[in-house]
């Protein structure tokens, strides 16, 4: 007599998964493609096409454990009684806790009378009655494991080996470049994007800022990178959803000005995966990246590239001048529309001034039209804020210093607590591992291992409560002051030095200066917990 069955379809994808790239693999896991491959296998299934079906779906969800809300939602149901037949794409959609998916099929479901059907690896439960089916499932699964991680390996140390000689290993080309349409690894010049990217470099060496470099780009109707390569290549899905609006930024003209591959170099190895399956990637040290000259056709010149950091460093397009001459520089915006204020040069009277390049070109705007605000008023008024807030400073520097040294002491002491935790959740997996092999061999009865394996578990789960509080309160702690007693100490040796207002002390204490009109400034500063009552306008 055949059961009747109420169908529990689960179906996972994690952010890792998504990262996989743009071959087979990713598709194949999508939530779509996994929707679509067990309804087509139960539907043509000649005993369970009749019966009902409960979809659970986790999107964004790591199968390294089962914290995931659908599948606790989907185990609900299995506990009423009211799903007795679980279906996946494949046991990786299950858990990566080899561990884990084995006690679930040879413990948790056939206690619970469920079946548990995994298309692509040829498994269920119904052909494994009285058998050790689960063992090989876990087998399998470490091989599988094992396999990916030897895979990721040979693949990084392949991509290595061609970075060091100076192949370019990229997907796709950096603006100003294409892949070469017959040498692998190879990049070839765009002259129509080149041109742009050599723009760029000339603006700068001509001591404009990022942001005024930006603003004529767009002035002149310039695509963006995105933009220009969505134009190029319609049919790719980089920068598919790019809307058409999408203007140039300072941070684009920056990433352009410090893309060291325009001087005909391969550059690879600055990000490295941070471990199989993982979406992050972290950052390398320069000294570790892999740079080799003269690969393909340069853009600009070593000499170019060099002056043009210098320049947007904070120099201008003679990287030996004094900056203490410029104080201010990329500081003063416009209240009105918050872009940057151009500096010029008084013709006639000497001295410099600020003015809306907006408000210049009489443009739709309601910036005041030629308005120009003195640069030794804004300077004046910037040194005199900056010498109240001081005051203040050194007001609380005894009660702040001591603060510090409390939280930096309990800081040490809550990560202390947290690595010990770590240890202990380590060595209670472990304690499941061999409970598991004692059960398998026989060595110890089925209630008492999930009585212990219970015990563990509860122990597991306070543990990761306590590490999760550990965090919380080491972020709380970190947070208190974001201005440590070392920028504090140097702030103030700057002031005290009595040169008046100079480059690093202004950079040092303000985000921003925004001019309202000829009697009216707001100063923006960037430790805004310490100077929160004098916040506000000079």
């Amino acid at each position: 007599m055949n059961k009747d069955y109420t169908i529990g379809i689960y179906i996972r994808l994690s952010m890792a998964d998504e990262d996989t790239g743009s071959g087979n693999k990713a598709e194949s896991d999508s939530i779509g493609n996994q929707r679509m491959l067990i309804n087509r296998y139960l539907d043509n299934h000649p005993t369970l096409s009749k019966y009902p079906r409960l979809e659970f779906a986790d999107d964004g969800y790591t199968g390294t454990n089962f914290h995931r809300p659908q599948f606790a939602a989907m185990m609900e149901k299995v506990r009423h009684g009211e799903i007795n037949l679980i279906c996946v794409k494949d046991f990786s959609r299950f858990s990566r806790d080899y561990i884990e998916t084995g006690n679930y099929l040879e413990c948790t479901f056939p206690f619970m009378g469920v079946r548990f059907i995994s298309i692509n690896d040829g498994y269920d439960s119904d052909d494994y009655k009285g058998t050790t089916g689960g063992l090989e499932v876990v087998m399998r699964s470490i091989i599988y494991a094992a396999y990916s991680k030897d895979l990721s390996v040979k693949t990084t140390t392949a991509k290595i080996q061609m970075m060091k000689q100076g192949k370019y290993v990229g997907g796709y080309a950096p603006y100003g470049y294409v892949l070469h349409p017959e040498i692998r690894n190879k990049l070839k010049l765009d002259p129509e994007a080149a041109e742009v990217v050599r723009r760029v470099f000339d603006e700068a060496l001509k001591g404009r800022n990022t942001s005024q470099i930006a603003l004529s780009l767009n002035d002149d109707n310039i695509p963006t990178p995105g933009q220009y390569f969505k134009g190029k290549h319609p049919d790719k899905k980089k920068y598919s959803r790019m809307s058409e609006k999408i203007s140039w930024t300072a941070s684009m003209v920056y990433k352009n000005l410090t893309s060291y591959v325009y001087t005909g170099a391969t550059v690879g190895h600055k990000r490295k995966s941070g471990g199989v399956g993982s979406r992050k990637t972290i950052s390398q040290k320069k000294e570790d990246w892999i740079i080799v000259e003269g690969m393909h056709e340069a853009i600009v010149s070593k000499e170019e590239f060099e002056l043009a950091q210098a320049v947007i460093r904070g120099g201008e397009k003679n990287p030996k001048r004094n900056l203490r001459y410029y104080p201010l520089k990329g500081l003063v915006c416009c209240g009105n529309c918050k872009r940057a204020l151009t500096r010029r040069k008084l013709r006639n009277e000497g001295g410099y001034f600020y003015q809306c390049t907006y408000s210049t070109h009489d443009r739709d705007t309601e910036c005041p039209v030629g308005e120009r605000y003195s640069e030794a008023w804004i300077e004046d008024t910037a040194y005199k804020a900056i010498g109240q807030m001081l005051t203040l400073v050194e007001k609380k520097a005894i009660k702040d210093h001591e603060i510090s040294k409390r939280r930096k002491s309990a800081i040490t002491e809550c990560a202390d607590a947290i690595r010990d935790l770590q240890k202990q959740s380590e060595q209670l997996k472990a304690v499941k591992l061999r409970l598991y092999e004692k059960y398998t061999s026989g060595s110890i009865t089925k209630a008492e291992y999930l009585k212990r394996k219970a015990e563990t578990d509860a122990k597991m789960v306070e543990n990761e409560e306590a590490i999760r509080q550990g965090h919380e309160r080491m972020q709380e702690l970190d947070s208190e002051h974001p201005c440590s007693d070392e920028k504090l100490d140097k702030v103030l040796g700057e002031y005290q030095k009595g040169e008046g207002l100079t480059y690093e002390l202004a950079h040092a204490l303000i985000s921003a200066i925004y001019v309202h009109g000829q009697d009216s400034i707001e100063i923006v500063w960037k430790f805004k917990d310490i100077y929160e009552d004098m916040e506000g306008k000079g």
